[in-house]
């Protein structure tokens, strides 16, 4: 066991015991290729906290969308092992990935935060077309936030199913009932 100084703590030192690394890292990586459980439990115990402070620096969010990304994370980073050269350490490969995984999460954000602010439709010029756009509205924001947004990439921005797809990292066939009962729950909210 080994003995490492951490950050000051109400004016003394704490002092930390940490076991030292169990493979080299170059065994590591031969070992995680090789699909070996304990080198995975070695590289998760070894880097986790650090990707993890990574993610939520980044994000500057709750603990919530960090976990979720950390897990994405390694999920990519086993999808990805095979293509590790090696040219970087093992960490910064880990880190590149859920940079990436937190782009794709802002990016994301931003794209329903937009279409949120598109939902009400403000086209119409008479009183009576303002009065069925005010509960067309108030029908769409009675929808869950998954409905609202496939009805919302399908009508307002017009985009095909296969985009959407896409976007929303669907199946076209799941975007299609998607759409199918996000039709239905707003005919339903709106006869209310």
């Amino acid at each position: 066991m080994g003995v490492q100084l951490s950050s000051e703590n109400a004016g003394g030192r704490r002092i930390a015991l940490v076991t030292a690394p169990r493979f080299s890292e170059a065994e590591l990586v031969v070992r995680l290729k090789a699909g070996d459980e304990e080198a995975a439990h070695e590289f998760f115990d070894r880097y986790a906290a650090r990707i993890r402070r990574f993610i939520a620096n980044s994000l500057d969010a709750g603990t919530d969308d960090a976990d979720d990304i950390l897990q994405e994370t390694f999920i990519a980073l086993a999808d990805a092992l095979p293509f590790f050269r090696g040219d970087s350490s093992l960490f910064t490969f880990a880190c590149a990935i859920a940079h990436r995984k937190v782009l794709s999460l802002i990016r994301t954000n931003a794209r329903r935060a937009r279409l949120m602010r598109t939902a009400p439709i403000t086209e119409h010029s008479t009183s009576q077309d303002a009065g069925v756009n005010r509960e067309f509205s108030r029908a769409l924001a009675t929808l869950r936030p998954e409905y609202r947004e496939v009805l919302l990439l399908k009508y307002v921005e017009e985009i095909g199913v296969s985009e959407i797809a896409r976007i929303l990292r669907l199946s076209e066939h799941a975007v299609e009932s998607r759409l199918a009962r996000a039709r239905k729950s707003l005919r339903k909210s709106l006869k209310e």
